[in-house]
C-alpha cells in the first residue's frame, strides 16, 4: 500500500493528465444503488513483468443501506482501511454488517490481470534489458506495448466473430530533459514543463482484431506507442499505466442514434435514388413520346393551314365576290322598284283620267274623243313604262341577284363549320403547349388568336343562320322579288291587248257610249283601288332605299371577313413556325432526357446503390461489432467479484520499477 502512495506523490502530475484523457468518459452508478467502484494498484518490474497485485473496493451508496451488504470477492488478506464494519467471508461470498457508511477495503491476489504491459528497450538499434541500458547514452528507443486477454465469440451478422473486451491503456513517463532531448512518440503527447518531458502514450489492445477492418485502417488502431530520444546517462523513473473497459461507456446506440439515423437517411437516399432512376426512365420515354406527337402535331397544323385555313379564306373570298354580285342586284332589283313605282304612279295617274274622262264621257259624250285620245296617251305612257320594267333581262337579273343574296348567306353558314372543326385542334395545341413548358407568352398569343377566331365565328354564325334576320330578309327580298317580277311579266305581256282594246274602243265608240254609266261606276272602283297601288309603290321605293343602306353594311362586313381571314392566314403561319420551333425544342429535350437517364441509372447503380451496398456489408456489420464491444466493456464491472445485482466499474493502475545509473 505503501507504493500505491507514492504513486499519487511522486506521479500528481502525470496522473491528472492520464486521467483528464479517461476519466471524462467514465460512468457511475445512478443514485441510491450500490456500485463497486474497484482500483487494482500492480506493481512491476521494469520491463512490465507483475510482482504484486492490490486491490482496493468502494461499495458506494452502501451506507444508504441497513443490515448486510452481500457483495463477491477473491481477494485475500481483506482488510476494512477506513471504518470498523465487519464481514463474513466464505469462500468468494462476501457479507458486509453495516454501520450507515460506505465501506472501503482492499486486498491481494496472484490473479492473471486481463491486460499486460510490456516494457522493451532499444540503445542504437539493438534490443537490451533493464539492467544493460542503464546509464548507457546514445539514441534510445522505448517500445510500449499492451496485450489483451479478455475476450469472447459472439454472433456479428450471422458469424461467430472473437471480440476483445475494450481496455484503453494510457502510459506516462517523465524524462528529465538533462538526459532526454529530441522527445517523440507516435501514438500520444510529449509535454515539456522546462525541466522534464512528460509523455503520454495510449493504445487499445484488441480493438483492431474486434473491428476486423482492413489492414490501412488496422494499422490506424493501436496495441501500444514507441517513444524515441536522444539519451545521456540513461535512467527512468516509474512509469504508470492506466487502464479501463469503460472506453464505449458513454456510447449507447439507442433509439435515435446518429448511426440509425444515417441507416433511415440512406434507406431514403436509396429508395429516392431508385424513384428518380425511374423517373428518369419515364421522363426520357414520355419525352420520346413528346416529341413523335410533336412531329404528329406538326404535320396535322400543316395539313390546318393547308387545308382548313385555306379552305376558309378561298370561302371568305368567294363570298366577299358573291357579296358584289348581290350588291349588284340588289342595286338592279332597286332600281327595277322605282321603275315599276314610276310607272305605277303613271298607271295611277292614267287610271285617274280614265275615271274622270268616264265621268265627263257621261256627262258630255260630245267629249269623250277627246278624253278617248288622252286615255290613249296614258295609256301608251303606262305600257311603254310596264313592258319596259318586265322585259325578260330585268326580271332575271333582279331574281338571280335576289336570290344569290339568299344562296350567298347559305354559303357562308356552311363555310363556318370547317373553323368550328378547328376549335378542338387548336385547344388541344395549347394544352399540349402548356404541359410542355413552352414560352408563357407564346401560349398566351395563341390562346387570344383561339378566341379571337372563335369570337369572329360565332358572330359570322349567328348573323347568317338560318333564322337570323340577314337570312330572312334576303329570302323575303327573293321571295318579293320573284314575285312582283313575275307579276310585271303577265302584265307586261297584257299591255298589247290594252293597246287593241283602245283601238277597239275607239272603233267602237257607240257601244261605249251606251256602257258609259257602267263605265263610270267602274272608273270610281278603279281610282279606290288606285290609291291602295300608289301607297304601295311609295312603300316600295321607301323600301328600296332601306335595302341599298343594308347592302352597304354586307359589303363593309365582307371587307372586315376578308381582313380576319387574312389575318388568320398570317397568324397561322406564325403558329407552324412556333410548331416548328416547339418540334426541335422538343428533339433537344428528348436528347437531354435520354442522356439524364443513362446518368441517372449509372448514379443509382453504381453511386447510391454501391454506397448502400458497403454500408450494409461494411459500416453496419462494423456498427453491429461495436455495439458488442461496447457491451463487453460494460459487463466487464469487476476484477475480483461482485455482488449480485450491484454495478461496477473497475480500473487498473500499473506501476513499473525505476531504472537507476549503477552509482545511484
Amino acid at each position: 500500500m505503501n507504493r500505491n502512495v507514492k504513486i499519487i506523490g511522486k506521479t500528481l502530475l502525470s496522473g491528472v493528465l492520464i486521467l483528464s484523457l479517461v476519466l471524462g468518459g467514465s460512468s457511475f452508478a445512478e443514485a441510491k444503488k450500490i456500485s463497486k467502484q474497484e482500483s487494482v494498484y500492480v506493481n512491476a518490474k521494469a520491463d512490465g513483468t507483475v510482482e504484486e497485485i492490490t486491490v482496493a473496493d468502494w461499495l458506494q451508496n452502501s451506507g444508504l443501506k441497513s443490515g448486510t451488504v452481500k457483495d463477491s470477492s477473491s481477494l485475500s488478506g481483506i482488510t476494512n482501511v477506513k471504518g470498523e464494519e465487519t464481514y463474513r467471508q466464505s469462500g468468494e461470498a462476501l457479507d458486509w454488517t453495516m454501520a450507515g457508511k460506505d465501506i472501503y477495503y482492499q486486498g491481494k491476489t496472484t490473479k492473471e490481470l486481463p491486460v499486460e504491459l510490456k516494457l522493451t528497450y532499444f540503445l542504437d538499434g539493438k534490443e537490451m534489458t533493464p539492467e544493460e541500458i542503464s546509464g548507457k547514452s546514445g539514441t534510445v528507443k522505448i517500445q510500449v506495448s499492451y496485450e489483451n486477454h479478455v475476450k469472447e465469440t459472439k454472433t456479428i451478422d450471422g458469424r461467430k466473430v472473437t471480440l476483445y473486451t475494450p481496455f484503453l491503456m494510457v502510459t506516462g513517463m517523465i524524462l528529465p530533459s538533462d538526459n532526454f532531448t529530441h522527445v517523440q512518440v507516435d501514438n500520444g503527447r510529449v509535454i515539456n514543463d522546462g525541466s522534464n518531458q512528460i509523455v503520454v502514450g495510449m493504445g487499445t489492445p484488441g480493438l483492431a482484431e474486434s473491428l476486423d477492418l482492413e489492414e490501412k485502417y488496422e494499422k490506424k488502431i493501436h496495441s501500444g506507442f514507441t517513444v524515441t530520444a536522444s539519451v545521456t546517462d540513461f535512467s527512468l523513473g516509474n512509469t504508470f499505466t492506466y487502464a479501463s473497459s469503460s472506453l464505449f461507456d458513454e456510447w449507447k446506440p439507442e433509439k435515435g442514434n446518429s448511426f440509425e439515423k444515417l441507416e433511415k437517411q440512406l434507406s431514403d437516399l436509396t429508395d429516392a435514388s431508385t424513384v428518380l432512376a425511374d423517373g428518369s426512365k419515364t421522363l426520357s420515354d414520355n419525352m420520346a413520346l413528346f416529341s413523335g406527337k410533336m412531329g404528329t402535331l406538326k404535320s396535322t397544323v400543316k395539313t390546318y393551314e393547308k387545308d382548313g385555313i385555306k379552305k376558309v379564306t378561298d370561302g371568305i373570298n368567294t363570298l366577299a365576290k358573291g357579296g358584289d354580285k348581290l350588291s349588284k342586284g340588289i342595286t338592279q332589283y332597286v332600281n327595277g322598284s322605282a321603275t315599276l313605282a314610276n310607272g305605277t304612279t303613271s298607271y295611277v295617274k292614267g287610271a285617274g283620267q280614265i275615271a274622270n274622262g268616264c265621268e265627263s264621257l257621261y256627262k258630255e259624250v260630245k267629249n269623250l274623243p277627246s278624253q278617248i285620245k288622252i286615255f290613249g296617251s296614258g295609256l301608251k305612257t303606262y305600257t311603254d313604262g310596264v313592258d319596259k320594267l318586265g322585259s325578260k333581262e330585268n326580271v332575271r337579273t333582279l331574281k338571280e341577284g335576289a336570290k344569290g343574296v339568299s344562296s350567298g348567306i347559305t354559303d357562308l353558314h356552311s363555310n363556318l363549320t370547317l373553323l368550328k372543326d378547328s376549335y378542338a385542334k387548336t385547344e388541344q395545341l395549347i394544352q399540349q403547349l402548356e404541359n410542355s413548358g413552352a414560352d408563357p407568352a407564346l401560349v398566351a398569343n395563341f390562346k387570344t388568336l383561339a378566341k379571337q377566331q372563335k369570337d369572329t365565328v360565332e358572330a359570322l354564325e349567328s348573323a347568317t343562320a338560318k333564322d337570323s334576320e340577314l337570312k330572312k330578309g334576303a329570302e323575303g327580298v327573293s321571295s318579293g322579288v320573284a314575285t312582283v317580277m313575275d307579276s310585271l311579266s303577265v302584265l307586261a305581256s297584257k299591255s298589247s291587248s290594252l293597246t287593241t282594246v283602245t283601238k277597239t274602243l275607239d272603233a267602237q265608240l257607240p257601244v261605249l257610249v251606251d256602257s258609259i254609266k257602267k263605265l263610270k261606276e267602274g272608273g270610281e272602283k278603279l281610282t279606290d283601288n288606285d290609291k291602295k297601288l300608289l301607297s304601295g309603290a311609295k312603300a316600295l321605293i321607301k323600301s328600296g332605299k332601306t335595302v341599298k343602306k343594308s347592302t352597304k353594311k354586307i359589303k363593309k362586313g365582307m371587307k372586315t371577313l376578308q381582313k380576319g381571314g387574312k389575318e388568320l392566314k398570317k397568324a397561322t403561319g406564325q403558329l407552324v413556325s412556333g410548331i416548328g420551333k416547339l418540334d426541335r425544342a422538343g428533339n433537344a429535350l428528348n436528347t437531354g432526357a435520354k442522356q439524364l437517364k443513362t446518368g441517372m441509372i449509372q448514379f443509382d447503380e453504381t453511386g447510391i446503390q454501391k454506397i448502400s451496398s458497403v454500408y450494409k456489408k461494411d459500416i453496419k456489420t462494423l456498427l453491429e461489432r461495436i455495439r458488442a464491444i461496447a457491451d463487453a466493456g460494460r459487463e466487464y464491472k469487476s476484477f475480483s467479484g461482485i455482488g449480485k445485482g450491484m454495478d461496477g466499474e473497475v480500473k487498473f493502475i500499473i506501476e513499473t520499477g525505476e531504472i537507476k545509473k549503477d552509482d545511484e
